[in-house]
């Protein structure tokens, strides 16, 4: 009996149970990422090819780059023409991700003191169109609730829920409680725990650690980088704050304007992208292994010189 009790225990560990979270250590690849402004940094792949591209939301017009590479190998190519007739507005940040179900990525977008705006993608996986809907949000306050829109699944119930920072710098929960297919977002009240200390502040949901629940990154230009691992479940999140999820990241110490979670090596775990002071990028891989970076003609010359 003590053998079989054993092996259930044993079994359930195996499965995720109560076994501790993976460790996370960053391994510095700044050069595989971008050379320009990424303030406002969004990431998604919006052309369906299997790897991520980014968007740099706070400029006008906005800088989006293209993985023209691959997920291990990639390589950018700069376009000024994804986000036609994107409303401008000051401090314009957002959050890519299916919100309708539909297979695409959608785009909500935040402001300064003003209201969210939802940015419908009409077009294809591969070939996005948008249509601006600011009326979705007409029955919340959105102004009092934040300017830097997050999406994540929150509760495990299979849609997106949203974080906005607030004008005070802490984190308001907005539930989805229209499903997937048909989103409706209620405000749940502020996020026990969380405080970034400037409204301009950046933040990114993930599984960083790989134990089944979303871990929160929150960036300012003034307070660095931070990590709140979830010591909840997937239904009912705890952010408690865990500075050990940033071994390895050392730079950049004076804050940034951009974060994002991502898999850009398509390795099963989620990267750390910052985007950090003067068009300085930061990318810190999970994990000890560093892709190669693309062998443009630029560094072969430098190479072989």
């Amino acid at each position: 009996m003590v053998l079989a009790a054993m092996a259930l225990v044993l079994a359930f560990l195996a499965m995720g149970g109560d076994a501790a979270a993976t460790e996370v250590h960053w391994t510095a690849a700044h050069g595989l990422t971008p050379d320009g402004d990424l303030t406002g940094l969004a990431g998604g792949d919006l052309d369906g090819d299997g790897d991520y591209d980014l968007s740099a939301l706070a400029l006008g017009p906005v800088r989006h780059y293209w993985n023209v590479g691959s997920p291990v190998c990639p390589d950018w190519e700069l376009d000024a023409m994804v986000f036609p007739d994107i409303p401008a507005c000051f401090d314009r940040r957002g959050d890519l991700g299916d919100v309708d179900s539909d297979g695409d990525l959608d785009l909500v977008l935040g402001c300064y003191y003003t209201d969210f705006v939802m940015c419908w993608n009409t077009g294809s996986p591969q070939d996005p169109e948008w249509e601006y809907d600011p009326a979705v949000f007409d029955s919340l306050q959105i102004w009092q609730g934040g300017t830097n829109p997050v999406l994540g699944d929150l509760d495990a119930d299979g849609d997106l829920d949203i974080l906005a920072c607030t004008p005070s710098g802490r984190l308001r929960h907005l539930a989805n409680t229209g499903g997937a297919c048909e989103p409706h977002w209620v405000d749940a009240g502020l996020v026990e725990g969380v405080d970034l200390h400037l409204p301009q502040g950046s933040a990114a949901l993930g599984d960083i650690d790989l134990d089944g629940d979303l871990d929160l990154l929150g960036l300012t230009s003034s307070h660095g980088l931070r990590c709140w691992e979830n010591t909840g479940t997937p239904e009912d999140f705890v952010f408690s704050e865990n500075p050990a999820m940033l071994q390895g990241v050392d730079e950049p110490a004076d804050g940034g304007y951009g974060v994002a979670l991502l898999d850009i090596d398509a390795d099963g775990d989620l990267d750390l992208l910052l985007a950090g002071w003067f068009s300085t990028n930061y990318l810190f891989l999970n994990g000890d292994t560093v892709p190669i970076e693309p062998l443009t003609w630029t560094r072969v010359k430098a190479l072989f010189r």
